[in-house]
């Protein structure tokens, strides 16, 4: 039986978004971390992405661990005393990294990270974020030609949010779909899903909200409040295309929530699914 399908064990979990520069890997963390802890999830959130200071996690969560520069090996000294801190304290924590050659990158040539954490109780999970360019693969191909990181837990999310207008997801992603690299990935176990698009995600970031404060209305800073019709779309979004999203995601791989309340698929979102699915 494959990691994907078992009932889920209690172990804490690392979750790492990688991918090529601007497609969409904060966005990602940002919607799962913000869903999970709606839900009641404890987590720790770490931002090795310094050189992203528009649009970062920090914008959204108070309590954001970052590295004390961005110099590349206080970077990578910071991230070893991070995954030794999860080792001893034996929590979730969701990292990003940003794009390029990463800090991480260098490390897991140098140890073997999935080992090592998973010898010691956590569940490393390694989410590409993947566009409709074919170049987005180049990631992916990467860490499964080097086996330097690639965890069982592997999800290959394409990003929705990344079409472009007047394209539908099983035409803009069909080459992916086909591509030799993600269809090996695939067989080695990685697990295929699809981020819904928010047409105002630059709307909602831009002013640093919350999924819920923008389906709300909320107003910050000197940002007017979004349109009416974008809180209309946020809420629909954030309230069934989501949590649709959510549940694609093998259990396993997220982190074990103990007394939470189950997160509800709306019944009127079946659709978007078996978009997904077939896309």
């Amino acid at each position: 039986m494959s990691e994907a399908s078992q009932p889920h064990d209690g172990r804490p979990v690392l979750f790492v978004g990688v991918g090529r520069q601007r497609v969409g890997k904060t966005t990602l963390l940002n919607t799962i971390i913000q869903s999970l802890r709606e839900q009641g999830t404890e987590l720790v959130i770490w931002n090795a992405d310094l050189l992203n200071v528009t649009y970062n996690l920090p914008l959204f969560h108070r309590d954001v661990l970052e590295p004390p520069s961005s110099e590349f090996e206080d970077v990578k000294s910071w991230l070893e005393e991070r995954i030794q801190d999860q080792i001893d304290g034996q929590y979730n924590a969701f990292l990003d990294v940003g794009g390029g050659d990463t800090a991480l990158s260098r490390l897991v040539q140098e140890i073997p990270i999935v080992q090592t954490l998973e010898r010691q109780g956590i569940r490393v999970v390694l989410a590409h974020v993947i566009g409709p360019e074919q170049a987005d693969v180049d990631y992916l191909r990467h860490f499964t030609a080097r086996q330097l990181f690639a965890p069982e837990a592997t999800l290959i999310v394409l990003n929705a949010g990344l079409i472009m207008s007047g394209r539908s997801a099983a035409h803009a992603f069909a080459a992916i779909r086909r591509h030799p690299v993600v269809t090996a990935a695939i067989d080695q176990g990685a697990h295929l899903v699809m981020m819904p698009p928010l047409s105002c995600m630059s709307q909602v970031t831009d002013r640093g909200l919350t999924f819920s404060e923008a389906g709300e209305g909320v107003i910050k800073g000197d940002r007017p409040r979004l349109s009416f019709f974008d809180q209309e779309r946020v809420a629909i979004w954030w309230q069934k295309a989501v949590p649709v999203f959510i549940a694609s995601i093998p259990p396993l791989w997220l982190p074990y929530r103990p007394g939470a309340r189950p997160i509800a698929i709306p019944a009127a979102s079946e659709s978007s699914t078996e978009d997904a699915a077939s896309a």
